[in-house]
């Protein structure tokens, strides 16, 4: 888990740096006047910064801090996850609705082995509708240790194309019946967690509150950023990080069309991307490392700087990596890596020098920026940013193998961390 997370942050950068969709900040579609600027054959390395980009000031931007708040709702969420990952066995129960079933699979179609067709140790909750309800009424009756075959008829309308109205056949090895309690009790607690049911309430409470506060300080973190990315010009695109960027986006596409076992162009035109969008991706890519090195440079700060190799470090070492080296071993570009520092930095420097309501610290923050502007640049919406790029590309890119549990935010990593 701990090595994902600086994948999981790379890749979210990526979108949060210009992929966000929406009214307001972030928008997805880059202005008119940006998609009519020129791609030019100088480097950054040999005319500068000034050359590429004009950003706004950065400093005195005023932003609003949400206030968190835990709800009971919040809490039984929390409640809920431990529940049914801490279930209590029924070996002799046939199965029923909601009870969970951990199963080895294989399925075959017309005698074949197809995408998804088979896993081991795979836990399913019936009534989830994870898998067709013809596959799960099957189960219903069985018990621990049963082994059975199987027919399933996928729907015409299944997601996966390939297997769409097939008939697939599946044999089962029924390995662990369990089911999760509806709320927690003075001997499941006490047996998972060894505390009393108040103690466990009491550290899910501070648990969620973190939970909480990261998100806040997460959406804050992306208002501020996008309250200079979307006002910062860009005047020319530097041809070879155009490439760069162009290759990579690429490079990841085929990577999930692998994995999903399909040819890269069925894989574009499956989920509906053209060459075209790939591009302007390129584009945002590159007016997010071209912004936050601007904000870099004002600041004297540079990749061979003190507090470039510092943060780098740090978001490394949180991640688990011990080195640069040992991250990009690991499927993680160096590129990735540079722009997460880049973006870090430059979302460190904005909210340190904003005006931020609704926080502890927004009054000693608002006293020492005598020489801001009287009227802030941007007030940034409450209203999250949502991040609306594709789920194939988050849950593909960046990642080792999935896990059959949702990742959780980033920025909430690294706080825990």
């Amino acid at each position: 888990m701990k090595k994902r997370i600086l994948a999981t942050a790379c890749a979210a950068i990526l979108c949060l740096c210009g992929c966000a969709a929406g009214g307001g900040a972030g928008t997805n579609a880059l202005p008119a006047d940006e998609s009519t600027v020129p791609v030019v054959e100088e480097t950054l390395e040999d005319t500068g910064i000034d050359r590429f980009v004009n950003i706004p000031e950065y400093k005195g931007v005023a932003l609003t801090k949400d206030a968190v708040e835990v709800t009971d709702a919040d809490l039984k969420e929390a409640y809920d996850i431990d529940l049914n990952q801490y279930r209590i066995d029924v070996p002799d129960m046939e199965i029923a609705d909601y009870f969970w079933v951990t199963m080895d699979y294989e399925g075959l179609i017309d005698g074949e082995s197809f995408a998804g067709s088979s896993a081991t140790n795979y836990d399913l909750k019936i009534g989830q509708g994870t898998f067709p309800e013809s596959f799960e009424s099957q189960l219903m009756g069985h018990k621990q240790g049963d082994s059975l075959t199987i027919d399933v008829e996928f729907p015409e309308e299944y997601d996966n194309r390939d297997i769409a109205g097939k008939t697939a056949t599946y044999n089962i090895t029924i390995t662990r019946v369990s089911v999760a309690l509806g709320e927690p009790t003075a001997d499941w607690t006490r047996m998972y967690f060894g505390q009393s049911v108040d103690e466990y309430k009491a550290a899910k409470l501070e648990e969620v509150t973190a939970s909480l506060t990261a998100k806040a300080d997460t959406k804050l973190r992306t208002d501020a950023w996008f309250a200079v990315f979307d006002q910062a010009e860009v005047l020319a695109y530097p041809e070879d990080m155009i490439e760069t960027w162009t290759k990579y986006s690429q490079e990841q596409y085929a990577r999930s069309a692998e994995k999903l076992d399909m040819k890269y162009e069925d894989f574009l035109a499956e989920y509906g991307v053209t060459e075209a969008a790939i591009s302007e991706n390129a584009k945002r890519y590159v007016k997010s490392y071209l912004v936050a090195t601007a904000i870099m440079q004002e600041e004297g700060i540079d990749e061979d700087d003190q507090v470039y190799r510092s943060k780098k470090n740090e978001l490394l070492s949180s991640s688990g990596y011990a080195s640069e080296d040992a991250a990009v071993a690991n499927g993680i570009s160096s590129e990735n890596i540079d722009m997460t520092v880049r973006y870090y930095l430059a979302c460190d420097i904005i909210l340190d020098n904003a005006k931020i309501q609704g926080d502890a610290s927004a009054e000693s923050v608002e006293e020492t920026q005598e020489e801001a502007p009287e009227e802030p640049i941007e007030t940034v919406s409450e209203n999250t940013v949502e991040d609306t790029q594709e789920e194939y590309t988050e849950e593909e890119t960046y990642t080792e193998d999935e896990e059959n549990t949702e990742e959780e935010n980033y920025d909430e990593d690294y706080n825990e961390e």
